[in-house]
């Protein structure tokens, strides 16, 4: 039986960087630039710190550099200690018909292996479309359902993703690329409870998957089996992980259309479900001159599961918690203009103003958002004030995703403020030249920056 890993892995093999095109090619180094840039930003918060100096603490082989070490470690360690602080801001990219942020699991692995085998910057973008391309289909094929069941599609999906990358640099034949793709299937883990309680941890879900996909594309290198059938086994990962399953989404103009181009990038440090919620109630204010003492009440509808996720905390006591609480950050946006990652700090969580207004926000699912989630996952705001006007806005997509995309300028303007978190500005400005020329340099001349 032709397996789907099978068929993804001659996908895999079979791709090289003259058949991407400027655009998917210029999409890529987006990918990479953003991630690199919160991941930075990422590095200083209390739990990839932690994790950054346990694994820096270990020492091993010299083989890839871990953010701000100025060192090299073995590959998998970098590629767990890097996938954590590039998920730790909640600021990284994401595919809103997979429910799924691909470069925070893809990416620390991919770097890590192709500064580790000396890779050219040709051949980390390349594989970087390879790795999004399958884990994109897979997550669309099983969501909404997988997310309903209380599964984080990062950390379960992302292994695949960061095995067909790494497997690509590491130039696997297809059936061992077949067997990467079945030993990461088996290490892909991630829980949703983690939005409830103990959210700091939450990067560990990317963090694992880039170190699970690594591994399992080092170990097919040397020889170990996994299973062809992982996707559609009698006790695989397509009927284990979800109670719907569209099939044709993981196939469907496989090789001919890129699914990295329907990703989206964010431009506010909290879950991308408030996106469009704060989007429409900064228009709202910017428009009318408002301020948090002109504003009586917010009254919010959205789709389900943007409350599901962060419609039931008001005052959360966490920074991790205050970027999935939709009263919280929409209160913080108008009281402080952005919520960009220098907002979510202690001080700001226990500003009374800030509370205050967040006690005002109500929020309920709306039947046309339901209805269209998620081509369009969107909110109306409005908001009445104590003088008695009433104000109203709604957006359909949030600033970022392709229909309303972030613009080059945006996401330079995004990394410059991120990575300046931890480089001095001469820094930042030779890193981001470097990424945005990776297909003349190598990955190497990325990480030497790091």
């Amino acid at each position: 039986m032709d397996y789907l890993s099978s068929k993804f892995a001659e996908f895999a093999q079979g791709l090289q960087f003259e058949d991407l095109g400027h655009e998917v090619v210029l999409q890529a180094k987006k990918a990479i630039l953003d991630l690199i840039g919160v991941a930075l930003a990422g590095y200083p918060m209390e739990f990839p710190t932690m994790v950054a100096d346990y694994i820096a603490g270990l020492g091993g082989k010299p083989e890839a550099t871990i953010i701000r070490k100025r060192k090299k470690y073995p590959a998998m360690n970098a590629a767990l200690a890097n996938g954590v602080c590039a998920h730790a801001l909640d600021m990284d990219d994401g595919y809103r018909y997979g429910g799924v942020h691909p470069a925070s699991p893809i990416l620390p692995a991919a770097i890590a292996a192709a500064e580790s085998e000396g890779s050219s910057g040709k051949d980390l973008i390349t594989a970087t479309v390879a790795g999004f391309e399958v884990l994109l289909r897979t997550s669309r094929a099983i969501n909404p359902s997988h997310l309903s069941r209380g599964f984080h599609t990062t950390g379960t999906v992302g292994p695949f993703g960061a095995a067909v990358a790494v497997g690509k640099l590491l130039g696997l034949r297809k059936d061992e690329m077949a067997s990467a793709i079945g030993i990461a299937g088996l290490q892909g883990a991630g829980l949703l409870e983690i939005l409830h309680d103990g959210a700091m941890v939450k990067p560990i879900h990317p963090g694992k998957a880039a170190m699970a996909g690594l591994l399992a594309a080092i170990f097919a290198r040397n020889g170990a089996r996994g299973p062809t059938s992982i996707f559609e086994g009698q006790k695989g990962f397509l009927g284990a992980m979800a109670d719907k399953i569209d099939q044709e989404a993981l196939l469907r103009g496989l090789g001919e259309e890129f699914h990295i181009l329907g990703t989206y990038f964010k431009l506010h440090a909290a879950c991308r479900h408030t996106h469009p919620i704060v989007d429409a109630a900064l228009e709202i204010c910017r428009k009318n001159s408002l301020g948090p003492m002109d504003i009586k009440g917010i009254d919010i509808e959205t789709y389900p599961v943007a409350i599901q996720f962060c419609g039931h905390t008001v005052h959360p006591d966490t920074v991790s918690a205050a970027k999935f609480s939709i009263p919280f950050s929409v209160a913080m946006a108008i009281s402080l203009g952005d919520i960009f990652m220098d907002k979510f700090t202690g001080e700001n969580i226990r500003d009374d103003g800030i509370r205050e207004l967040a006690a005002k926000v109500k929020v309920h699912p709306g039947e046309e958002w339901a209805r269209d989630y998620p081509d369009k996952r969107g909110a109306s705001v409005t908001i009445q004030t104590f003088s008695g006007q009433s104000h109203s806005s709604s957006v359909p997509l949030a600033k970022g995703e392709p229909e309303n995309p972030a613009t080059l300028e945006d996401l330079i303007e995004k990394f410059r403020i991120n990575s300046t978190q931890v480089l001095s500005q001469r820094e930042s400005r030779k890193l981001e030249e470097t990424i945005m020329n990776l297909e003349n340099l190598s990955a190497g001349d990325i990480t030497c920056l790091l």
